[in-house]
């Protein structure tokens, strides 16, 4: 094996020349915990793992060579060669006497690994212990001891009070419950307000919240940052006030709930075209084209309608049987021959073939009185259902922009 390759590997390892079986395997697996494709997030951890476990191979099989060796030949010059303490001491008392200066350096690099390392096992406990106590805190409602985990930057920036009133208005609406950390990254340095350097440990952590609005069960991984603060590990926030550190969590509840309203709206979507087989917005676009193609060869007259209908207030029940009201009786009083789908929010668009516009208004104005009337006295006086229509005759009169336009009036487009 060429010494470059060898030197490669004591650098991948990041030993010395000098370093033991024990160094080797110690910094391996410190490396694994940091690297391993498992735990970090580096898209480049496959690879440099693979160096890791090479140079590993390499340098453990080296190792083990030289301890058998030199347990084999202890007086020969195979001793001198690897530095063994097993020979006689009168043999080659000169070279002994230069060699043990270089020993005793190896040694003391050795200890000074060593006690890097304690320091940095001992640091990381530090940090971890610092985070469980922070949201310990928070689940137990002690706020205040929470605060005492904050940095000083946080410290300077979101008082006592301020921290206190945000988190019992967060926990109105998501109850912290139990949290887990789950992960980390390695010691990082940033830079710190005034020009001063800190080091600084990330850690994933999974949160159990209860979400008191929906009563459920809702777990979520967030990533939260240790810093070294005055020899100290503290929780960093990093928000320049309390209006920030608001502002990000009404941001992240209106995202979720705009969320939640979008995976409503897909379901009764959904329900209505299955349950009353609906055509879907695309599926009604292919129909309008093919009526247009058409009534552009042989004529006649062609009707685009949108309903529209809402319940007054929140009673989101009431909208939901509005709706099913409404395509139930669509698809009962038009003929196989019309086309219409569900937009959804509340929304149905119609295509009535061979039907010109007074005969249109009278059977969508029927249409609608029958939904009130299906729909029954659950709706009460705050439902109102509105619609548009418009109708050509006669040969290229129909357009898709005149079916855009319809709906335009009630914010759809297709």
């Amino acid at each position: 094996m060429q010494m470059s390759s060898l030197v490669d590997h004591y650098k991948v390892l990041g030993v010395g020349f000098g370093a033991s079986i024990a160094d080797v395997t110690s910094s391996y697996r410190r490396l694994c915990r940091m690297y391993h494709p498992d735990i970090s997030d580096d898209p480049e951890s496959e690879e440099l793992m693979k160096k890791i476990n090479i140079a590993y191979t390499v340098l453990r099989e080296k190792l083990k060579r030289e301890a058998a060796i030199r347990d084999r030949y202890p007086n020969t010059r195979y001793t001198r060669r690897y530095g063994s303490d097993a020979r006689p001491q009168e043999a080659d008392a000169q070279p002994q006497t230069e060699e043990q200066p270089k020993a005793q350096a190896t040694e003391a690099r050795r200890a000074q690994g060593s006690d890097e390392r304690k320091a940095a096992a001992d640091a990381e406990k530090e940090a971890f212990a610092s985070l469980t106590a922070y949201f310990e805190a928070i689940c137990a409602f002690d706020y205040s001891g929470a605060h005492e985990y904050l940095s000083s930057y946080d410290k300077r920036r979101i008082t006592l009070e301020s921290f206190v009133r945000w988190r019992k208005s967060v926990s109105r609406l998501h109850l912290m419950r139990e949290f887990k950390i789950v992960g980390g990254y390695p010691v990082v340095s940033i830079n710190w307000s005034g020009g001063k350097t800190l080091y600084a440990r990330k850690f994933r952590v999974a949160v159990t919240e209860e979400d008191l609005a929906d009563d459920e069960m809702r777990t979520e991984e967030v990533e939260k940052l240790v810093v070294c603060d005055s020899g100290q590990w503290k929780v960093f926030l990093g928000y320049g006030s309390v209006g920030e550190l608001t502002r990000e969590f009404d941001e992240r509840f209106e995202v979720r709930k705009k969320s939640e309203i979008q995976r409503h709206r897909e379901e009764c979507l959904a329900r209505v075209h299955t349950e009353y087989n609906m055509l879907s917005l695309e599926g009604l676009r292919k129909e309008v084209l093919r009526e247009i193609y058409r009534q552009r060869r042989f004529g006649g007259a062609l009707t685009f309608a949108v309903i529209s209908m809402k319940v007054g207030g929140t009673n989101g029940e009431g909208q939901e049987e509005l709706q099913r009201s409404a395509a139930k009786t669509i698809c009962k009083m038009l003929r196989e021959t019309d086309a219409y789908c569900y937009a959804g929010d509340g929304v149905f668009a119609l295509v009535l073939v061979e039907l010109r516009k007074r005969f249109a208004v009278d059977i969508v104005r029927r249409i609608i009185s029958r939904i009130r009337e299906n729909a029954g006295k659950s709706l009460g006086t705050g439902a109102h259902v509105e619609f548009a229509l418009d109708s050509w005759s006669g040969k290229n009169t129909a357009s898709m922009d005149a079916f855009n336009f319809v709906l335009k009036k009630f914010q759809k487009m297709i």
